[in-house]
């Protein structure tokens, strides 16, 4: 079905419950990040970035998350993810 179409079912169709999930993105993070750091940028800095523009703002726990995101490479992502859980 092309995007932006209305589904209509036919009678007697029904949901097989198969969701595709893949959206076609093949670059692996570590490729985003080596692009990001290339230009002065890194993955916690552009994710603050983002979301001023989208107009939220950045409260105490959402600066600390920013900057374990910076530090991502050097810490591992298992650690990172562990870093983050604690300030919610």
């Amino acid at each position: 079905m092309a995007e932006g179409q209305s589904h209509i079912p036919v009678p007697g169709a029904y949901n097989t419950g198969v969701v595709k999930w893949d959206c076609g993105a093949s670059t692996p993070q570590d490729e985003v990040e080596e692009k990001l750091e290339a230009q002065g940028l890194k993955i916690g800095d552009t994710i603050a970035w983002v979301t001023r523009k989208l107009g939220l703002k950045q409260c105490a726990p959402c600066k600390a998350r920013q900057e374990i995101l910076n530090q991502a490479r050097q810490l591992g992502w298992s650690e990172t993810l562990r870093q983050i859980k604690e300030t919610f």
